[in-house]
């Protein structure tokens, strides 16, 4: 944007208009795209060479078990038990549409990683954030093998995580800044997450519990808290409703085959929940909670601490109800690192950022260490290095 002024010598000059933290970035459009395409770049390089390597290598990754599900569908028919096979339908439908199989969802994965870490970018440049915390917390975010395996490995829940980064800075405009039009599309895009993948509802829970806690702007309003998360859940509240009472009209059960299936093993999960925390790896998918906390306590918002544990409580219940599929990794920790830049405020002082940039290269740790203690993401490195010949 621009606007026109006039200079000392009485002529008319085009001058940037000032950022508001409304405007996009880059604000120019060919410039964003740029910054999408470049920021895709090392992950397309990823997809294209070592598809057909893990692919070779047999690895059960959720994209080999996506198009094993869709080769399995019938597509001549459209009654209710159809409509649970091929839920969550938009993954699917995308699935069934990508030409080149592995490779296409890979490469699919690549690009919407590009527009993700753009989106990224954007939140903190908005919430005003120094250019160190977001250099570092991108590299957090993007940098990790972690972040690279869902990328091009777990299109759906890829897909759906990419809407719920999309919904949560959606949520603090609308609940902080008083934009209308962000809160009813932060709405549709944690349905379109939903949609994408199981674990939409996971992002679903965890905005609804977050918002309350955000600095209010309507404060002069009653029920404003309670009216905003209505805004934000409605919609899919509204999708998953319709789904189930098309469902118990035409087969007199609420619950799909796929929705009995997920809860199949939940007792055997809950029990080995608490021996997970006694192992490195549970210790490693706590250690962004205590990452959050930390932040929270530097910033001086003492709520977050709340928001961080609800968030993480959320995960580990998606995670005994069936909502993580076998082959996942790094979802949580992309979550609460992306829960963190949306609600945590901006550090005030100089002191404060510093300690803030600390515990985000603590993240980049962490992400590292998680990536190398899970065996599938292991295996997907190694069939990767050994595309690159090495």
């Amino acid at each position: 944007m621009s606007a026109v002024a006039v200079d000392d010598a009485g002529r008319r000059v085009r001058r940037r208009a000032p950022r508001t933290r409304l405007d996009a970035f880059p604000r120019d459009p060919l410039r964003r795209w740029s910054l999408r395409f470049g920021l895709a770049v090392p992950y397309l390089l990823l997809a294209w060479t070592g598809a057909a390597t893990t692919d070779g290598a047999n690895l059960v990754t959720p994209n080999g078990q996506l198009l094993d599900h869709v080769a399995t569908i019938p597509w001549d028919r459209a009654d209710p038990e159809w409509i649970g096979q091929i839920f969550p339908p938009l993954s699917t439908l995308l699935a069934t549409l990508l030409p080149g199989g592995r490779a296409g969802l890979a490469v699919a994965g690549a690009l919407i990683a590009g527009i993700f870490l753009q989106k990224i970018l954007e939140i903190m440049v908005q919430r005003g954030f120094s250019r160190s915390t977001i250099v570092i917390l991108t590299l957090a975010i993007g940098a990790n093998p972690l972040f690279a395996y869902t990328a091009l490995e777990n299109f759906a829940a890829f897909l759906g995580l990419a809407f719920f980064g999309l919904a949560a800075s959606d949520v603090v405009r609308f609940v902080s800044w008083r934009n209308t039009r962000s809160g009813f599309r932060a709405g549709m895009l944690l349905m379109l997450a939903t949609l994408s993948d199981l674990s939409g509802l996971l992002y679903v829970t965890t905005l609804a519990v977050a918002a309350p806690f955000l600095r209010l702007a309507r404060v002069e309003q009653k029920g404003a808290r309670s009216a905003n998360v209505l805004v934000i859940i409605y919609p899919t509240i509204s999708a998953i409703s319709a789904i189930l009472f098309i469902n118990f009209v035409f087969t007199g059960s609420v619950l799909t085959p796929l929705g009995r299936g997920i809860l199949d093993g939940m007792p055997e999960r809950l029990a080995s929940l608490g021996a997970l925390f006694t192992t490195p790896a549970g210790w490693l998918l706590a250690a962004p909670v205590l990452s959050a906390w930390i932040m929270a306590i530097l910033v001086r918002r003492p709520r977050a601490i709340l928001v961080s544990t609800l968030a993480f409580a959320a995960i580990l219940g998606a995670d005994v109800l069936g909502l993580l599929p076998a082959g996942s990794a790094g979802n949580s920790f992309i979550l609460m690192t992306v829960l963190a830049i949306a609600l945590i405020p901006t550090a005030k002082d100089r002191l404060t950022t510093v300690l803030v940039d600390i515990v985000a290269v603590l993240q980049i740790a962490i992400a590292w260490a998680t990536a190398f203690s899970r065996e599938i993401v292991v295996d997907w490195m190694s069939a990767v290095v050994g595309a690159f010949g090495g």
